[in-house]
């Protein structure tokens, strides 16, 4: 009787947990990264309210930024009921030197799911110019939807230590 019910309590908890948190090799096998990182800060999002009225019908879109590199991937809290969402995000992220980064802004959905406003694409070229410089870019998310402020650089080195004892 005490099995079946660690059964049954192990299925409820499974049910309801997303299938790529039981990846148990990667727990275990993924090596942390000993190469070169940035930091990818996204500092705002200013949307043209004509063409992206359609999303949200009696308010404004509540905006979400996913940001790609390589094969890695971060995404920013949810900026509700606005057009230009101000966002207190930054990732830090290993570098591939050879990748570009992809910023996809989307209209965050509870019952339609997340509506895709725009994307911007920064190349490897920029984004060492970027890192170099360290100056924040406007980049456009289409044509007439908006501009998307991002900021890239180095890794401070208050960062690149392990946290000891913590």
């Amino acid at each position: 009787m005490h099995k079946s019910f660690l059964t049954i309590l192990l299925f409820a908890v499974l049910g309801f947990v997303e299938s790529r948190t039981l990846n148990l090799w990667a727990v275990w096998f993924k090596r942390p990264n000993k190469g070169p990182e940035c930091v990818v800060e996204i500092v705002g999002a200013d949307l043209n309210r004509r063409p992206n009225k359609r999303f949200d019908r009696w308010s404004k879109p509540d905006i979400i930024v996913e940001c790609q590199h390589a094969k890695f991937s971060r995404k920013t809290q949810i900026e509700g009921n606005t057009f230009k969402p101000r966002f207190l995000w930054a990732a830090k992220m290993p570098l591939k030197s050879t990748r570009g980064f992809i910023f996809t802004v989307y209209d965050a959905n509870v019952f339609k799911g997340d509506q895709v406003i725009g994307r911007a694409f920064i190349g490897p070229l920029e984004a060492e110019e970027m890192i170099q410089t360290e100056n924040p870019k406007l980049i456009p998310i289409g044509y007439n939807i908006g501009q998307l402020k991002v900021q890239i650089y180095k890794t401070p080195a208050y960062l690149k230590n392990p946290v000891i004892g913590g």
